[in-house]
């Protein structure tokens, strides 16, 4: 009469629902297990639930809308918003940009090299040209 019982699942009121909306949370649902969901809205006359549900391995979120009796336990989930699956690492400070010295243009690239060659920045005379009068 008294032998051992399987464990008891207790809905949750709309009341409890409704205290959520705008809320962080954890919660069980059905075909999805433990959940992190921001909770956005509640629909009384309907009794359905909509939240962006974040669920690990990813915590890519999800939105979704399920009754109110799919909802098995509610508590308020004060871990990192939005929830991660592992701490954020710093940014890496950008590497700033070496030019190679070039040939016959100290502290140069070759492009720099290569435009006072064709020309492009106007003919330069240099120590090394000659000019010969005959």
């Amino acid at each position: 009469m008294y032998g051992p019982q399987g464990p008891s699942v207790q809905y949750l009121p709309p009341t409890v629902i409704s205290q959520y909306v705008g809320q962080w949370i954890t919660t069980s649902i059905p075909n999805y297990g433990q959940v992190t969901a921001y909770v956005t809205d509640y629909n009384r006359r309907n009794g359905m639930v909509s939240m962006f549900m974040y669920r690990a391995p990813s915590y890519q979120p999800q939105f979704i809308q399920v009754h109110h009796s799919d909802l098995v336990g509610i508590a308020p989930y004060y871990g990192p918003i939005p929830p991660r699956p592992t701490p954020p690492r710093p940014p890496r400070p950008p590497r700033p940009w070496q030019p190679s010295p070039g040939p016959g243009f100290p502290g140069g690239g070759i492009w720099p090299w290569i435009f006072y060659q064709t020309g492009v920045f106007g003919q330069q005379q240099r120590e090394d040209d000659h000019y010969y009068y005959y």
